[in-house]
């Protein structure tokens, strides 16, 4: 007997599971970056405004966007209720830090705001964002280095988004890098977090590439590395330093990771982003399911 004749409708349906598979991964979207293109803003500021308990002896920093460039803008000292001065800043260009040494000792218990500028970006008349930072000094200076016992864990996934600068698909590695407990007698909030990539593609020493005021307890920091920075054994390290440049002893405690080079769906990212619905996903389902139904009325009929 010879074998009845496969419904045409068959083929398509196992054709949708590739694109089925793509659409699911697509759903979840490029994640919207939500920083704005080139701008050199003013990011962080250590200590915080609000601080309190700020060492006598504190260096003032100020880190701005990698596109910012110093030109001399002024930079103001307000001690409140007695006078205010301009201050010569220091700025480290591989930090993106504008830094200030007041020119006396803070007095315990007092008020100060700092002025910080808006700075120019490279090669451009474009200004960024400025701040005015208040704070109270503390009753003592900073006698110790910080306690930090360093990094705790490291997880990675994949994210392939489009760049809004470049409107080019870009794909980085993202890490995800657990904090130990960190504290400071210059108070925790206004401690800096400063990341070293040891082990990687090329990586013959290791090198410093983020410096981040101090996440909150318990949360990690997100950092990203290029493909070309992050295949295969990946690992990192991190030191805590405090307002007057004292370091923890962590910067010998490296965690480690393994990434893998997936496959890519043009314009999709591999690192989902939340449950958001996907209107691909609804219409490749709906599809199945119609050709579904055909094929049980295609049998019907025979």
């Amino acid at each position: 007997m010879t074998p009845a004749p496969r419904s045409p409708r068959a083929a398509p349906l196992r054709a949708l599971a590739p694109l089925a598979a793509a659409a699911a991964l697509c759903a979840f979207g490029p994640s919207a970056r939500a920083d704005e293109c080139g701008r050199p803003d003013l990011l962080e500021t250590m200590p915080p405004d609000g601080a309190t308990d700020v060492p006598t002896d504190a260096r003032l920093q100020a880190r701005y966007a990698a596109t910012a460039e110093y030109l001399g803008e002024e930079v103001v000292l307000e001690h409140v209720g007695v006078d205010e001065r301009a201050v010569d800043p220091i700025f480290d260009v591989n930090e993106g830090l504008l830094v200030v040494s007041p020119p006396e000792a803070l007095v315990p218990g007092d008020e100060y705001v700092i002025r910080w500028p808006r700075l120019r970006g490279l090669g451009t008349a474009t200004l960024g964002r400025s701040a005015d930072v208040r704070f109270v000094a503390g009753a003592l200076a900073d006698a110790t280095a910080p306690e930090f016992a360093g990094l705790s864990s490291v997880e990675w996934d994949l994210d392939r988004s489009r760049d809004e600068c470049t409107d080019s698909l870009q794909a980085r590695y993202v890490f995800d890098l657990g904090l130990s407990p960190a504290s400071d007698d210059g108070g925790r909030g206004s401690l800096t977090l400063v990341v070293f990539q040891t082990r990687g593609p090329g990586i013959t020493a290791p090198e410093p590439f983020a410096v981040r005021r101090f996440p909150a307890p318990g949360k990690p920091l997100r950092v990203e590395r290029t493909e070309r920075d992050a295949i295969g054994e990946v690992c990192f390290a991190a030191v805590a330093r405090d307002l007057v440049g004292r370091t923890s002893a962590s910067g010998s405690v490296e965690r480690c990771t393994r990434t893998v080079r997936p496959p890519f769906f043009e314009g999709c990212s591999a690192a989902p982003r939340g449950p958001r619905p996907g209107a691909l996903v609804s219409l490749v389902l709906a599809g199945v399911a119609a050709l579904s139904v055909g094929r049980r009325r295609s049998r019907a009929a025979r």
